[in-house]
């Protein structure tokens, strides 16, 4: 009841961003273009980060001895405590809040979002997209990166989503098309197969099953055709000039 008494009373309403795109979109870059003051950033990478510096580790896991890893995974879930904590500290105080996501899952996010607008909070999105590609080559030259199957299929779920987006934010959301200048968003699965899948085969492990090759593959197959399918969708982007001008519109109401 204090929190929302707090909320209630507060001249304006706090308002919560909710920062998505898929891996090397930019959105860090961005978020410093934006310059926006008063409000905390919740995100788990950073915090994650924070502990792998502080413990000598660093954040090349390419590096990393078997017991790094594992200590490395127990520094993940210390990470995603100490957010919730700070999450969790900053509603109870109604600051502006920045939450920092891919936005590949629908789900959790709409939930945050309702939460958050139950307590009084006025939500907006600010999503920052690239070429599936690009989202892939700037993931590769990252100390932390994921392997490049995590990368297309997170990439896929952020440009799933984005028609549930438009319907849940409305005209509170934006959407930048982050990409190198001259770069498009066609997809050429050979090539995502020559530069990124042959190198995850040569990681050691337990050689797959005749049963679960054909498995990868039909998986495989199935995602190209989901790729392409959402790169026939049409996608309104705003210049960078448009939306900032419409989330400082957000920010004023």
């Amino acid at each position: 009841m204090r929190l929302l008494s707090i909320l209630l009373e507060a001249v304006t309403s706090p308002k919560a961003i909710f920062l998505t795109g898929p891996s090397g979109a930019g959105k860090t870059t961005l978020l410093k273009q934006l310059n926006l003051q008063g409000f905390e950033t919740i995100n788990v990478d950073d915090t994650y980060e924070a502990l792998l510096k502080a413990s000598g580790f660093g954040t090349d896991f390419k590096k990393f001895t078997p017991d790094q890893i594992v200590q490395a995974g127990k520094f993940m879930s210390q990470a995603r405590t100490a957010t919730k904590e700070k999450e969790a500290e900053v509603i109870s105080n109604a600051k502006n809040i920045i939450i920092d996501s891919p936005g590949a899952a629908s789900g959790p996010l709409l939930k945050k979002k309702q939460e958050l607008e139950d307590l009084g909070y006025d939500t907006f999105m600010f999503m920052v997209v690239v070429p599936v590609m690009t989202s892939l080559d700037r993931n590769s030259k990252r100390d932390r990166s994921l392997p490049p199957s995590a990368v297309i299929k997170n990439w896929e779920g952020v440009f799933k989503n984005i028609p549930v987006y438009q319907s849940e934010f409305g005209p509170n959301m934006t959407i930048i098309n982050n990409s190198p200048e001259g770069e498009n968003f066609e997809f050429d699965p050979n090539e995502y197969v020559k530069r990124y899948v042959k190198g995850e085969d040569k990681v050691v492990g337990k050689p797959k099953t005749p049963e679960e090759e054909a498995k990868k593959k039909k998986d495989m197959d199935e995602l190209f055709r989901n790729i392409q399918q959402l790169l026939s969708q049409k996608i309104e982007f705003d210049p960078f000039p448009s939306a900032k001008s419409k989330l400082n519109k957000f920010l004023t109401q």
